[in-house]
């Protein structure tokens, strides 16, 4: 067994999911491309890197000395300017949008792909309600999670032109994992982010700091798509103290183009 210490780079793609077959296909295209374009402007050779595509994901083991400040600074800075680009004059259901998170560890390859904790690490973060939160409730193309160790020996330590500010701790909790790691929205502000409620909608598989605790009365939420289907999901208890409310919610993510969602509040005053 070969062992080596090296950059963990993992991304994911948002909606992708949702898109029918001939998108997906477009967008797992412009995901690789985008990549090495940015691998190109940092410096970067892509093809030195052992590199496990999963459709609308790619994890990658990176060489032995790769330089990290390329990596998490030019290389990260250069992919926000290409995701910019490529979204520039596609419409917002098939936009190119991207988790990404960053980790210095151990690997050995495996019977099928890198086991270890390492490996496991740098997965979790990508997959934690924070990055998921910073797509949803912003407009940015790209949500980075940088491991404690990167941040640590990398941003914190001066050798980026990045701000350890504009970067937020953020508690991960994804399946079996407990962890924390830096959250940096390229362009926007990690720490206007309402993570509790994301800690919230992810409850029983990831988690970040600052989650809420339970809340007092509940409603029930409704959405109705255009074709007839209604669906209804569980979320956070929400309070009204003066309306007996039917709420009829806005979600972002839907699995049936065309569909047609749109707030609505219909309630009455006490008493009425």
């Amino acid at each position: 067994m070969s062992l080596q210490r090296s950059l963990l780079v993992c991304c994911d793609l948002r909606s992708y999911g949702s898109a029918d077959d001939r998108l997906q296909r477009e967008l797992q295209e412009l995901l690789v491309r985008s990549l090495d374009r940015a691998g190109e402007v940092a410096g970067l050779d892509r093809s030195t890197w052992a590199r496990q595509p999963k459709g609308d994901e790619e994890w990658a083991v990176l060489p032995v000395g790769t330089p990290d400040h390329l990596v998490v600074d030019r290389y990260v800075r250069a992919l926000d300017a290409e995701l910019a680009s490529v979204n520039a004059y596609r419409v917002p259901h098939a936009h190119l949008r991207m988790r990404m998170a960053v980790h210095f560890g151990t690997t050995a390859e495996g019977a099928n792909g890198y086991p270890g904790q390492d490996a496991v690490l740098v997965s979790r973060l990508m997959d934690s309600a924070a990055a998921r939160a910073a797509l949803e409730q912003t407009d940015a193309h790209l949500a980075v999670v940088l491991s404690e160790v990167v941040y640590a020996s990398v941003v914190a330590a001066g050798y980026t032109t990045l701000r350890p500010g504009d970067f937020r701790e953020v508690e991960v909790r994804v399946k079996d994992f407990v962890g924390r790691g830096r959250l940096w929205i390229p362009g926007g502000d990690a720490h206007a982010l309402r993570l509790e409620d994301a800690a919230a909608a992810g409850s029983g598989s990831a988690g970040v700091a600052g989650s809420a605790g339970p809340g007092p009365s509940s409603v029930t939420q409704h959405a109705t798509a255009s074709g007839g289907s209604t669906v209804v999901q569980a979320g956070r208890d929400a309070h009204v103290p003066t309306q007996h409310a039917e709420v009829i919610q806005n979600f972002e993510r839907n699995d049936q183009r065309g569909s047609s969602f749109g707030p609505v509040v219909r309630g009455r005053e006490k008493g009425q």
